[in-house]
């Protein structure tokens, strides 16, 4: 290493002036492009890994609601195709949901229940969402301690 090093100083010595300054400045740029290169890369490459982790969390957020909704079918099965009549009262009565289910004129569906449980009815809206079924319109009242009397407009979604 000292031999090169030892060589490199006597070519360096043997050129003029001009050609020792001009050596100079182009190593000095040769190194200002190499560490402007690698600065680079290593910031594209930070940006691009803190977009990755940003989508992942993301995809990460939404697997409970996925997971759920993935139950909800797996529970409701081949009822999914059914018409929005009939499926809405599968729904209802798989969460001891007494309802009156009456056709719109404009292809909705009116649900009316008495005392019903809240927590059923929330696990109702569960299912209902988990089959695209939207509510247009509600209203809950609470009636006694854990009961509501529901009226609800229900539609497909996307209808």
């Amino acid at each position: 290493m000292t031999n090169l090093r030892r060589r490199f100083d006597e070519w360096l010595a043997s050129l003029s002036e001009r050609d020792r300054r001009a050596v100079n400045v182009g190593a000095l740029l040769s190194l200002i492009i190499l560490i402007t290169a690698t600065v680079l890369t290593v910031v594209l490459e930070s940006t691009s890994a803190v977009e990755r982790v940003a989508t992942k969390r993301l995809l990460l957020a939404e697997l409970p609601t996925l997971r759920d909704r993935e139950q909800r079918l797996r529970r409701l099965g081949g009822d999914v195709n059914l018409p929005l009549e009939m499926l809405v009262k599968r729904i209802l009565s798989q969460h001891d949901i007494d309802a009156t289910v009456e056709v719109q004129s404009n292809s909705s569906i009116r649900l009316r229940a008495t005392a019903a449980s809240f927590d059923s009815v929330i696990d109702t809206l569960g299912d209902l969402e988990a089959v695209s079924i939207s509510v247009r319109r509600s209203a809950l009242t609470a009636t006694t301690a854990g009961r509501v009397d529901v009226d609800m407009e229900l539609q497909k979604s996307g209808s």
